[in-house]
């Protein structure tokens, strides 16, 4: 009950306000179309965390269409709304299958959003609660310990994402069983495991994925061992339905990486692979110490939400208490060494730095600071066993267990007055100025966490006459955990969600089947049309396909060899070009002769003798396409268009049914992404679908006057995948049925 309460009190703006957890507000407070708008506020919408972007323009639309899809009957294959189509359970990071999804159908877009960021929180609170009960820890060191887990700061700034946050729902449950198992060596728990590596598996971060696989062989071989024949049978029975069960999502996935422009990006690199430089160690305490974006004031190493190895004050206490206390410790001492590995990982260290040098798989496409994962679910059980064994300490261990905090902030003050004082004594402030500032917001951020420290020394000193002193803990833990969370998360009003426009309203106006696009500018930003039913040949994510994003960046911005990407945006604006992918709309930002908006001029780029204005407000021009070409048409070998008509009858996710008439053409061309796992029919009858046409889909059609095609996505790799998991599943149930008879037998 104490942890519901905390749970309604952290999303109070929801439940007493109706505010929804979700950053429309940098959506319509910095993009046009929607900027034009106040929003029925004075001055516009006032915007709480810059960052954040990936929320709309992924995890909120793509969660929307799966659930909607899912509800229909009809499985979430494809995404034909952006890239001019791709993969879409395939794409993993979505959590396309978590079965919380369908909260969505069930309660709404925005409700059903709410409850599943909600149950993230609430289900990994009382997932390491009781992992931490069955440790034998008390009821106060299990609270606390529960609340670090769910509001620490890696679980807090992915709270949005839902994805990260469901594999901290299940993971503890797994060890939960692994520890229960440890005490009567019996083994049949471990049958449990097999839902819950689904579970981890289906909730959509690849690298919480490979994690907890290592964590729970780990703590399966730490705790029981491997001398119990049972208990490893059962284990590698359940681990290996588990993988089974998995294969409906892991071999469309692994079939979508070979395709992907995953490995060959070179973003990661460019960033040192995310390995944090030492001075981030400061933020184990003072997370914001290099500011935070919810203020407009970070100036750290790489994203925020990357380098976030916070777990509260309590935390680095906590961890000075394993290291001091390492060789009393029992089941801590395998989390204490989790959570050193996992920031050795993290940092700029040689362990860290291998990961990428040797290519480890699942792990060197990724930045570092997601090992995060790791550090968050040890720091808690450290935390747990602190607090129940702080009062056996003398006071000498107290001061010692407090040191490592007080230095880092007291360290970390010191140098940054040191270095305000050599600035300002340089006599060259105008060009350090930058830096100053900087140093500032590190000095004015030091003060909270050094007001936490105190409190939490005071308490852990006193810990032995004060008979509430666990509590006044929990007390501090929570005040500093909501306090971070709060700030970073925004809570906004229903109608700040993909709210209507004039310009989008005359857009949806066309029932035509088409694309729309927009210049790379402050304006509608990637897959966010979606969020309308709009289709585009542009897109953002990190797995698009590589021969698309390559044919892309050579038909529409002349690119002959440029970068791979996960953006695939306009650079140059060709009618021609942009028509042959079906791009009716463009949308253009309208300025003055000094760039300033709103004005009556477009991008120069914008040729209008190829383009006409049919719709405009104040600061967006809507550009009708003059060289517009259908998504369906009759070719030649070549790509150019021949004498025959082709209408689309029916446009689904997963299907399109195309009635066609030729005279001289030699192929039909959808004008769609061109993947394996689409197969067609003309007539009735099986044929192949060429990718001569880059990157559209075609079939021959070379003698037929008239018919129908219809292209149908069935990848093989999601239906082996299917077949797979339900025969694991059938495999699982018959293992526990199996298990129950045999308890029932032992029992007469």
């Amino acid at each position: 009950m104490f942890l519901v309460g905390i749970i309604v009190v952290f999303y109070w703006k929801f439940f007493l306000k109706g505010l929804i957890p979700f950053p429309g507000d940098l959506m319509i407070g910095a993009y046009f179309p929607w900027l034009e708008y106040k929003w029925g506020n004075a001055v516009g919408v006032v915007i709480k965390n810059t960052l954040i972007s990936d929320i709309f323009s992924q995890f909120y639309l793509w969660k929307n269409e799966s659930a909607s899809s899912l509800a229909n009957g009809i499985w979430p294959l494809w995404n034909p709304y952006s890239y001019s189509g791709l993969p879409l359970l395939a794409t993993f990071n979505y959590g396309i299958l978590n079965p919380l999804n369908m909260l969505i159908a069930l309660l709404g877009k925005n409700t059903g959003w709410s409850y599943i960021v909600i149950f993230q929180t609430f289900g990994s609170a009382i997932s390491m609660y009781f992992f931490l009960k069955s440790l034998k820890k008390q009821t106060a060191s299990s609270l606390i310990g529960a609340v670090v887990y769910s509001f620490g700061g890696f679980a807090m700034v992915r709270s949005q994402f839902v994805n990260v946050g469901y594999a901290y729902v299940y993971l503890p449950a797994a060890l939960m069983l692994i520890e229960y198992t440890s005490r009567d060596k019996n083994g049949n728990r471990l049958a449990f495991l097999s839902p819950l590596i689904f579970l981890i598996a289906t909730a959509g971060h690849f690298q919480s994925m490979v994690y907890s696989g290592v964590l729970i062989a780990s703590y399966y071989v730490y705790r029981i061992g491997i001398k119990s024949k049972k208990c490893n049978l059962i284990f590698l029975i359940s681990v290996l339905l588990s993988i089974g069960m998995s294969l409906i999502q892991l071999l469309p996935t692994i079939e979508l990486m070979n395709h992907s422009v995953r490995f060959e990006e070179g973003y990661i690199k460019s960033v040192n692979y995310g390995l944090l430089p030492g001075r981030n160690l400061i933020t184990l305490i003072a997370p914001d110490f290099f500011g935070n974006p919810s203020t407009g004031n970070y100036w750290g190493f790489l994203n925020y939400h990357e380098t976030i190895a916070y777990a509260g004050v309590i935390g680095i206490f906590a961890l000075m208490f394993g290291i001091l206390n390492f060789r009393k410790l029992k089941v801590e001492k395998f989390f204490i060494i989790t959570a050193i590995i996992a920031l050795c990982l993290q940092f700029d260290t040689p362990l860290g730095k291998s990961i990428y040098l040797l290519k480890i798989p699942f792990m060197w496409t990724s930045s570092a600071g997601r090992v995060n994962f790791v550090f968050l679910l040890s720091i808690p059980v450290i935390v747990s066993g602190m607090v129940d064994r702080l009062h056996l300490l003398s006071i000498y261990e107290k001061i010692r267990i407090a040191f490592l905090p007080i230095a880092l902030i007291v360290t970390s003050g010191i140098v940054s007055f040191f270095c305000l004082f050599l600035f300002k004594q340089s006599g060259l402030n105008s060009i350090l100025e930058l830096e100053i500032a900087n140093l500032n917001i590190g000095i004015r951020n030091l003060v909270i966490p050094l007001a936490i420290t105190g409190m939490t020394t005071i308490i852990i000193l006193l810990s032995n006459k004060a008979v509430f002193w666990k509590y006044a803990i929990l007390i501090v833990v929570l005040a500093d955990l909501f306090r971070f969370g709060w700030k970073y998360n925004p809570f906004v009003s229903e109608s700040y969600i993909f709210p209507s426009t004039e310009v989008i309203d005359f857009i949806k106006k066309d029932e035509s089947i088409f694309r729309v696009d927009r210049e790379a500018s402050e304006l509608l930003p990637p897959n966010t049309w979606a969020g309308y039913g709009l289709m585009s040949p542009s897109g953002y994510d990190p797995m698009a396909v590589m021969s698309y994003v390559k044919q892309y960046s050579f038909d529409l911005n002349g690119y002959d060899n440029g970068g791979i990407s996960r953006y695939s945006e306009l650079n140059r604006i060709n009618a021609e070009a942009l028509g042959k992918y079906n791009v009716k709309y463009l949308l253009a930002i309208k300025r003055d002769k000094e760039s300033r908006i709103p004005g009556d001029l477009v991008s120069y780029k914008i040729n209008e003798d190829e383009w006409s204005r049919v719709f405009e407000t104040k600061s967006v021009a809507v550009m009708q396409n003059l060289k517009y070409e259908e998504r369906a048409r009759i070719v030649d070998t070549d790509g150019n268009n021949a004498n025959g008509t082709a209408e689309i009858v029916s446009y689904e996710n997963n299907k399109v049914v195309i009635k066609f008439s030729n005279f001289d053409g030699e192929k039909l061309l959808l004008a769609d992404t061109y993947y394996p796992g689409w197969i067609a029919t003309i007539n009735g009858n099986k044929t192949k679908i060429g990718d001569e046409i880059m990157p559209f889909r075609t079939v021959d059609i070379r003698g037929l006057k008239e018919g129908e095609v219809v292209f149908e996505y069935r990848p093989k790799s999601f239906y082996v995948g299917l077949l797979i998991s339900a025969i694991s599943f059938g495999g699982w149930l018959g293992l526990v049925i199996f298990q129950v008879i045999d308890l029932r037998r032992k029992q007469r």
